[in-house]
């Protein structure tokens, strides 16, 4: 079958090139850390990078430490030491447990509840979800326990 000559080229860039090509290297600044490095592609809900290579998908961060670092060692996952999700400079990123992972991630360091309460041996519980553990503010919890049997005691309408 003979090619339209309207039609547009094969993508002709290789992987390596296609990936850094959806980078910004000018990204924000980053404190003692120098320049994120932006990825501009798809990126998720959580604002990680997503990069398509020999159709498999990676996560942007992960395929940029491992052209310009090396392997990830088994067991570490790669953590952003400048909390930006969608950063690929290798220079920000760090391999490190998944423990290390969540203790270091944003919800660990919060210490106040949503509601202002503060987060302390006495008013804090964990509630294990389907995939992990939740911390919970008894406080909170307790309004919200308090508002549920007010509703249930109300007659409902016809």
């Amino acid at each position: 079958m003979a090619r339209n000559d309207c039609s547009p080229p094969k993508n002709t860039l290789t992987p390596t090139s296609r990936f850094w090509s959806r980078v910004n290297k000018a990204g924000t600044l980053a404190p003692m850390l120098g320049p994120c490095w932006t990825w501009t592609g798809y990126r998720d809900r959580d604002g990680y990078g997503h990069f398509y290579f020999q159709g498999r998908k990676y996560l942007a961060h992960r395929y940029a430490y491992t052209q310009l670092v090396g392997l990830i060692p088994p067991g570490l996952v790669i953590d952003h030491l400048c909390r930006n999700p969608s950063c690929v400079n290798p220079a920000h990123l760090e391999p490190v447990t998944p423990a290390e992972n969540t203790r270091r991630s944003e919800p660990a360091m919060r210490t106040h509840c949503i509601h202002g309460h503060e987060f302390t041996t006495a008013n804090t519980y964990y509630r294990v979800s389907r995939t992990r553990g939740v911390r919970q503010c008894r406080a909170c919890n307790a309004k919200a326990v308090a508002r549920y049997r007010t509703r249930m005691r109300e007659p409902q309408a016809a």
